[in-house]
């Protein structure tokens, strides 16, 4: 399927390219910047994203799908040999595809009955391209289109060996296993832009400025009003995308054969009609959001994270919890004993009184030292866990974020647990310059407290 839009327009024909904009003398709306930033540039890009920051209810910004623009692989696969039992499979998911895509279509444009897709099979890099509909990110995340959001710096990740280096973001993962082999976040004023190809494509710093000049100078942007609810369409996602991993791993290997959209024709508008799904599928929108927010809360203070979906890290956050609370039952239990144990030993053979003052002198220096914070830090990324264990003595909270203030640490998620006279602070930041490694990290903690 070629030149798939999905905006707040209506579809033009996709296989017709857009006239010539010049940029510098008419106004561009976000669909013909998305047409012109690919259509000008000499390698084939695939599709192009441009996500919006909006804010949630409790103020914070987060980046959702603005509007895309859907160009086609490339590539022509002429092969259709295949055994019965994988064109039976085929079949299926095809089916499958095509009528999400309807049901996407529907939604929108208010038309169930106009047809998206022809006979043609739905590529897996165009598959990606409308999933990504239903996805949005944020600056401590973890994606790559969160981290360019956050360090306002853009990324370009190209062939196996990059990907294989943000592996851990599931956008990154998942546009890898359909068939993207050079994804690019170009972070702009209003939101970030993203470029995907089934090509190897070498860094362009002309292209990044191209972009970022173009979103500066444009008037500002009409983003897409309507949203979209794959559950109003019958499409389960979330926790099913591990059963999919394996069938999508199959066919990304394949190369998928390119179709034509049919031009669409006049239509009128059901407004009146379709008022009430769009207000659920708004309804259900928001409550997503609020979901996946608290699950990239959890995932933050969440050290060790098994796998990506949202069952694994519910199950590793009850494997986390449950060893808190053995822990802290092993605190008390040391605690108990502590203060069974006398607390006035002298030592055997001292008749001098000056030795039995020097004696007593001496376990009161002992019970009045403190003992020395434990630090543990795990970097993950360019973020680090760090978790500080210390006596609640001289407020060591303060004395901590005093120390992370002096390092240049910018604090993403913190949380202070407070049990029998221990404090455990959970912190999550992001790594500064000049120290890479966790030991690094470490000793420069530790220098920082023991001054304070």
């Amino acid at each position: 399927m070629e030149q798939l839009l999905v905006s707040s327009s209506p579809m033009a024909a996709a296989s017709l390219p857009p006239p010539p904009v010049d940029v510098n003398q008419v106004p561009l709306d976000l669909q013909q910047m998305l047409q012109y930033v690919v259509k000008s540039q000499p390698e084939w890009w695939a599709y192009a994203i441009f996500w919006q920051t909006s804010t949630d209810d409790d103020g914070k910004n987060f980046l959702a799908w603005g509007d895309g623009y859907f160009q086609g692989d490339g590539v022509v696969n002429n092969n259709k040999g295949s055994s019965s039992s994988s064109s039976s499979l085929k079949s299926q998911a095809q089916s499958e595809r095509k009528k999400v895509i309807k049901g996407i279509q529907a939604l929108m444009d208010g038309n169930g009955d106009t047809d998206l897709v022809d006979d043609g099979d739905v590529t897996d890099t165009e598959w990606f391209y409308v999933m990504s509909l239903a996805r949005s990110f944020s600056a401590g995340d973890g994606s790559v289109t969160g981290k360019a959001f956050g360090s306002d710096d853009f990324l370009w990740i190209t062939g196996p060996a990059q990907f294989q280096l943000h592996y851990s973001c599931e956008r990154a993962k998942e546009a890898q296993i359909h068939g993207i082999q050079t994804l690019v976040c170009i972070p702009t004023s209003n939101g970030v832009f993203e470029l995907g190809s089934t090509q190897l494509i070498k860094q362009n710093l002309s292209l990044v400025q191209q972009v970022k000049s173009l979103f500066l100078c444009c008037p500002p942007i009409q983003f897409l009003e309507k949203s979209i609810c794959f559950a109003d369409i019958g499409l389960v996602t979330g926790l099913q995308q591990d059963d999919n991993d394996d069938k999508l791993r199959e066919n990304s290997k394949k190369q998928p054969q390119p179709v034509v959209a049919k031009k669409k024709r006049g239509r009128k508008p059901k407004e009146d009609a379709n008022m009430a799904a769009l207000n659920h599928v708004e309804a259900e929108r928001q409550r997503r959001e609020k979901l996946n927010h608290r699950f990239y809360a959890l995932r933050s203070v969440v050290p060790n994270v098994s796998r990506m979906d949202k069952a694994s890290l519910l199950s590793d956050a009850v494997s986390y919890i449950n060893q808190l609370k053995a822990k802290v039952d092993e605190l008390e239990l040391q605690l108990i004993d502590h203060t069974k144990k006398p607390k006035n030993v002298t030592e055997s053979s001292s008749a001098d009184n000056q030795s039995t003052t020097t004696s007593s002198d001496d376990q009161v220096i002992k019970a009045n030292s403190t003992a020395a914070p434990e630090v543990e830090v795990k970097i993950i990324g360019t973020d680090a866990m760090i978790r500080v264990q210390s006596e609640n003595v001289d407020y060591p909270s303060a004395k901590l974020m005093i120390a992370l203030q002096n390092l240049q640490m910018q604090v993403h998620h913190a949380s202070i647990s407070s049990v029998n006279h221990l404090v455990l602070h959970d912190v999550v930041v992001r790594v500064p310059q000049g120290l890479s490694t966790e030991d690094e990290l470490r000793t420069a903690l530790l220098t920082r407290l023991e001054h304070h």
